[in-house]
């Protein structure tokens, strides 16, 4: 149609705002795209790693060695395998588990380099990286020097945790690594353990685990330490992970989008208004109401499958950055990239779609007049809205009258900059929240509650008192009713030096007490005086446990009770332990533990987290700026569009040009400012609800919070952003003539 030759042109005489909604299109269709395909990357290869290299579906420790290995495997259809692991202190700082080789169960993947061999080791990437180690080099272990061959991921291993209680890694300080059986055996040192994996029919692998237990107990066979692969948080921390990315790979992008039908909608109003004339005159030379509206409609059509394009492009280069940041979290092999053609699609049709249909309804709506209403300015042209009408105003200056009128008289206008601030408002404050949170939990949470500096685990129950340290026990347990939720009993001295905790309302518990910390409470919903029907995870016995008080400490789901209450529950000889807890270095035979933790292991791995974090938040902010920017400036061009008549009548009257930009320009502050207040709480509310969905399988339970300073900042970089858009705006008020005021009287 020839009506179609000046599409191009009233672009361009708006560019601000179409060059607005395209950017917020392309920085939706980015971020749909990006995380949809690195969630399902992320997912693949983590099923393929699990398939191909035999994650274990449990691992257990035994008080004696299994005779017959090959008729269990038999009896249960499952691949049986033991192993063998021992901690080797490089430096005072640094650990390395070293494990022998695995050709069952947990194989581990070689992702560069050759096979083991006598005399070769193979280590992490994130440890190497970290260490500044290179294949061909040389690492000493018990005066036996061995050669980097590889780096390889461990199936069991994907998060490599120190401790199955630590929630955070620190590759400069602990790694894990393989060596060949003989090297291994040549050593002579380590804890054995069992890992199984059952064969064919995968599902209802609790009934088979249980089965496989009742077994061995019927064997005479103690079970010291159990844990499937469910509980394990080497594991479940990258499933907890995606479930995060598939909430935001959907939010987010859709939050954007939103905005963008919001913006074009106005913009949409505000030419059809502007074109009310031209469209009554079309109608007058024959054409009909169909070929208007598909003309109006190639505007959001044009505007949308551009961004749409340039955004799903943007997030497929996107995509293997963003999955070499993951991997350097998580320890798993990256094989080929795939990109679901799906998710390419519906990133750009879905801006088409929301853009056409939101657009179909305002043209359609617009032509619903005759032509002579048309030709005349349109329908309620000067028509007063409701809150205006009855709002009282007489009291107010000139300055404040007018400003509140601007916003009364284009009330989507105002939603449309409310949301896009309360919408960078969230997106900025997001890193902060999140490094906040993470502040909280290590530096006010971990350190109030625990006041040990080491940490000791052995491999079978020891006897009396300890000559140092503070022993305690801890066994693993899961709900009666939910075989799936899993946590552990802690049974510590009845008057603890290393624990500290404090109720709601801020007192300190007594640990003579049976107290449960938050996470695991708010899982089971229980309060004070409640009982528990818990099943022993070692022993299948199932026992009740009666809570005296809630400790408002977030990390890990435990319980704790009196060592000897403990003891004399579970049938155990008094004075009975599994672990020591001291403010200094102990003196314990490697033989002995099963595990070992420094505190200072946790603050270091905390300080290594939260690094990149910073360079996230950075991301995230600048993001917000851009999407703040993008939404004020729109904001204030259309302002001043709708004003040009107004502007240059001021301009007539003698008003400076300070005094214009103030009326014109100030009168988006208070939505600014509202905008923000707003946009704080829906973030801390988002973000709980975020957290929350994520560690629901996990043995923590992240405070939200934000530290007053972040909101401060982040208030003052909104504004900031507002206060640009402004100075920004100025040259289109300048351009402004005092001619206008007339040619609209002579029209």
């Amino acid at each position: 149609m020839i009506i179609n030759k000046k599409i191009k042109r009233t672009m361009l005489e708006s560019k601000s705002q179409y060059l607005g909604s395209l950017l917020l299109i392309i920085f939706s269709c980015l971020l749909f795209t990006m995380f949809n395909l690195v969630s399902i990357n992320l997912s693949g290869l983590l099923s393929s790693f699990e398939k191909d290299y035999k994650q274990e579906d449990a691992t257990f420790m035994t008080s004696k060695k299994l005779d017959t290995p090959e008729s269990l495997e038999a009896r249960f259809n499952m691949s049986l395998e033991e192993g063998k692991s021992f901690d080797y202190s490089i430096s005072e700082h640094k650990t390395l588990r070293i494990f022998r080789e695995n050709t069952k169960v947990n194989i581990p993947a070689i992702i560069e380099g050759k096979n083991l061999s006598n005399g070769g080791i193979l280590i992490d990437p994130s440890y190497a990286k970290a260490n500044k180690l290179n294949i061909g080099h040389n690492i000493k272990v018990y005066n036996e020097n061995f050669t980097i061959s590889g780096f390889m991921s461990m199936p069991n291993y994907i998060y490599p945790l120190k401790s199955e209680s630590d929630i955070m890694n620190d590759p400069n300080s602990f790694g894990i690594a393989v060596i060949d059986k003989n090297d291994f055996n040549n050593i002579n040192k380590g804890n054995s353990f069992y890992a199984v994996r059952f064969n064919d029919d995968r599902n209802n692998l609790g009934k088979k685990t249980s089965e496989l237990k009742d077994y061995l107990r019927s064997k005479n066979i103690i079970i010291l330490s159990w844990m499937n692969v469910t509980d394990n948080p080497r594991v479940t921390y990258m499933t907890a992970k995606l479930s995060g990315i598939d909430k935001m790979s959907s939010s987010m992008p859709m939050s954007i989008l939103i905005l963008t039908c919001i913006l074009t909608g106005i913009v949409m109003l505000r030419m059809l208004k502007r074109e009310a004339a031209i469209i009554g005159t079309l109608y007058a030379l024959g054409y009909r109401k169909r070929e208007i509206l598909k003309h109006y409609l190639m505007y959001p059509l044009a505007v949308s499958l551009l961004g749409g394009t340039l955004g799903t492009i943007l997030g497929i280069i996107t995509l293997k950055p963003m999955i070499s940041y993951y991997i350097s979290y998580f320890n798993i092999p990256v094989g080929s990239l795939s990109f679901d053609i799906t998710y390419l699609i519906m990133s750009i049709l879905l801006p088409v779609v929301f853009l056409i249909i939101c657009s179909y309804f305002i043209v359609n709506k617009s032509l619903k007049a005759s032509p002579v209403e048309l030709m005349r300015g349109g329908r309620e042209r000067n028509k007063v809205g409701f809150i205006e009408k009855n709002i009282k105003l007489d009291k107010l200056g000139f300055n404040t009258k007018f400003q509140v009128r601007e916003l009364l008289r284009s009330i989507p206008r105002s939603i449309f900059l409310m949301l896009g601030i309360i919408m960078a408002t969230m997106l900025l404050l997001m890193g902060f929240t999140a490094k906040s949170s993470l502040d909280y939990l290590m530096k006010n949470s971990f350190s109030e509650a625990f006041k040990y500096n080491y940490q000791y685990v052995f491999n079978s129950v020891q006897n009396g008192k300890p000559r140092k340290g503070e022993a305690f026990s801890e066994v693993p347990f899961a709900l009666k009713s939910d075989n799936n939720l899993t946590f552990t009993v802690y049974g510590v001295s009845s008057n603890s030096k290393y624990i500290y905790f404090k109720n709601k309302a801020g007192n300190a518990l007594n640990s003579d007490k049976v107290i449960i910390t938050r996470p695991l409470a708010d899982k089971l919903n229980i309060n004070p005086k409640n009982t528990i029907k818990a099943v022993n995870r070692l022993d299948s016995k199932e026992y009740s446990i009666t809570i005296d008080d809630i400790a408002e400490t977030y990390i890990g789901s435990y319980i704790y009770i009196p060592l000897d209450k403990l003891n004399a529950m579970l049938n155990f000889p008094p004075g009975s332990y599994t672990g020591l807890w001291s403010t200094e270095r102990l003196s314990i035979p490697e033989n002995k533990l099963l595990a070992f933790v420094t505190v200072d292991d946790m603050r270091n791995a905390f300080n290594t987290m939260t690094k990149p974090l910073q360079a996230v938040v950075g991301g995230i902010a600048f993001m917000s700026f851009i999407i703040g920017l993008i939404v004020i400036y729109v904001v204030t061009a259309l302002t001043i569009e709708e004003n040009k008549e107004n502007i240059s009548l001021m301009k007539v009257l003698g008003y400076k040009n300070k005094e214009v930009y103030s009326l014109i320009l100030n009168s988006s502050s208070f939505i600014v400012v509202l905008g923000y207040i707003l946009g704080v709480p829906l973030l801390l509310a988002s973000m709980r609800a975020l957290f929350k969905s994520m560690t629901k399988d996990m043995n923590v339970s992240f405070p939200v919070t934000i530290n007053y300073i972040y909101v401060i900042v982040g208030f003052i970089i909104i504004y900031l952003t507002y206060e640009l858009s402004k100075l920004l705006s100025r040259k289109k008020i300048n351009k402004i003539s005092m001619a206008e005021a007339l040619k609209s009287r002579i029209e």
